[in-house]
């Protein structure tokens, strides 16, 4: 689908702090690795998702959930975290590509050809940045949007590239917080919806999170102006319960997940639910759910009619299908280690931490107990995407 005239970009309003910077073009040594010269056919269940594969290399795949058929990967210097799948007008109308972003904090992105119509594109960031794991095409396909840190400030940045001209760096948008992670947009195509999780970043120590001055936030940024339009935090008792993960329902109503960096006893609601103009609410699950989550929520995928959303918690090895519009729980599955999840059919298709992969879907629910399908890695990252056909 094509933008209208009024959502094309206006490079001056984005031509901020990031102008005229280049996306690094990198050539690493662990090139391309391809299992078949096998082209990625224009049918069937296509996937991807950063893993780890048996003999321990970190890659991001390609595969066909069907067939169980791995249709491409490519080594990863460092272990990936989330996918960005871009948008196409039509079929054949430009390559299809994805990018596979470095786990937080990162300095690499890889673009990759699904059809190998041309060798990767390795990105990096600005010395001064670093990646947050996450990044989300435009509508149209044309640019490229990257959650990012500031180095100096702090502050969480929307890094900007032009995905029409090797993805060169055009500029930056704040965005609305600190650490901001997974975003996605809205249905006008120009409000970006940015889960910031809040933990300040320190380049020296990368892994070290700083609790106590937690800022977690859900912003929403024009896109166009760089305008931070809405921005709610949650109640100061609840600072250290960062929100990481979203996805967007019917009527633009955002289901996020987070992940409680407090003390461990305590549980709390990890599954939450807004649309602009209202207050956050956070859903409190029947049955002990919240209990069962183990206050962390891995990823959020949310279906093509935006009726339903599936929460994958690894710890209580449980998905919770959530209906979108009143935010209960409709079913819930056991799965080890479920990490990622993404709509399949009539269903969802689960990834584990333990490499397993499973549907489920209509009556599957009711059995409680995911279905096993194909085993293609040892162990998953956190996201699934599907990939246009």
């Amino acid at each position: 689908m094509l933008l209208p005239a009024a959502y094309e970009i206006d490079r001056r309003q984005v031509l901020r702090t990031g102008l005229g910077l280049m996306a690094g073009l990198l050539v690493p040594a662990h090139a391309l690795a391809v299992e078949e010269e096998t082209q990625a056919r224009s049918g069937g269940a296509l996937f991807a998702s950063a893993c780890r594969d048996p003999h321990g290399r970190l890659l991001a795949i390609v595969f066909d959930a069907e067939s169980g058929e791995l249709l491409q990967s490519i080594e990863l210097p460092e272990r990936g975290h989330g996918i960005a799948v871009r948008p196409r007008a039509s079929q054949g109308e430009r390559p299809r590509e994805l990018v596979a972003f470095a786990r937080r904090p990162g300095n690499f992105a890889v673009v990759l050809d699904v059809d190998r119509a041309r060798a990767p594109i390795w990105l990096t960031t600005r010395p001064d940045r670093h990646f947050f794991g996450h990044g989300l095409y435009s509508t149209d396909g044309r640019l490229l949007y990257t959650t990012e840190n500031d180095f100096d400030t702090g502050a969480g940045v929307i890094g900007v590239r032009d995905a029409t001209d090797g993805y060169t760096q055009i500029g930056e948008l704040p965005s609305g917080g600190i650490e901001p992670h997974e975003l996605a947009m809205l249905s006008d195509a120009r409000t970006l919806v940015v889960a910031n999780g809040g933990i300040p970043s320190y380049p020296d120590r990368p892994r070290y999170e700083n609790t106590a001055e937690m800022q977690p936030s859900l912003a929403y940024v024009d896109r166009l102006s760089g305008d931070v339009v809405e921005r709610h935090e949650l109640a100061a008792e609840l600072h250290k319960l960062s929100i990481r993960h979203l996805g967007v329902g019917a009527g633009d109503t955002v289901i996020f997940g987070c992940q409680w960096r407090g003390v461990p006893w305590r549980t709390c609601s990890n599954i939450g639910r807004h649309r602009r103009g209202a207050a956050v609410e956070l859903l409190t699950m029947a049955d002990k759910l919240d209990d069962r989550i183990r206050n962390y929520v891995a990823s959020v995928a949310v279906d093509q009619r935006g009726e339903s959303a599936v929460i994958a918690a690894p710890n209580g090895g449980l998905a919770i299908l959530i209906e979108v519009a009143t935010g209960r729980c409709l079913a819930t599955c056991d799965m080890p280690d479920v990490f990622g999840a993404a709509e399949h059919g009539d269903g969802f298709l689960l990834t584990g931490g333990n490499g397993a992969m499973a549907r489920v879907g209509g009556a599957l629910w009711s059995h409680r107990h995911a279905s096993p399908a194909h085993r293609l890695a040892s162990a998953w990252d956190n996201h699934l995407v599907p990939v246009a056909c």
